[in-house]
């Protein structure tokens, strides 16, 4: 049964994993937005894991819930917004200098 789901789910190679890559651009620079949208999105995870062991077992308001999800959200704009940016240099004509 297990070998069965082994072949239908195939197993990501974790050791391709980098951060570098998932902060640089498409030229290999890093990227500001990238860089910014992950810390971003990681500090927001972390207050929507807090506020909710705070809804549970605290105060029970959502007011943290709430906010950290405006967080989540403006973390992952920013690495939209790398992704957009890279792709509208690709496909701008390169201007020839004189």
């Amino acid at each position: 049964m297990i070998n069965k789901i082994k072949k239908l789910i195939p197993m990501p190679n974790i050791s391709k994993f980098s951060f570098a890559e998932m902060c640089s651009n498409e030229n290999g620079k890093t990227s500001g937005s990238g860089t910014v949208g992950i810390v971003i999105s990681s500090i927001g995870g972390l207050c929507f894991l807090l506020g909710a062991i705070d809804k549970m077992f605290l105060s029970g308001t959502v007011d943290i819930l709430t906010q950290s999800i405006v967080v989540i959200g403006i973390g992952v704009g920013l690495l939209g917004y790398r992704k957009g940016v890279s792709n509208k240099s690709d496909s701008a004509p390169a201007q020839e200098s004189k």
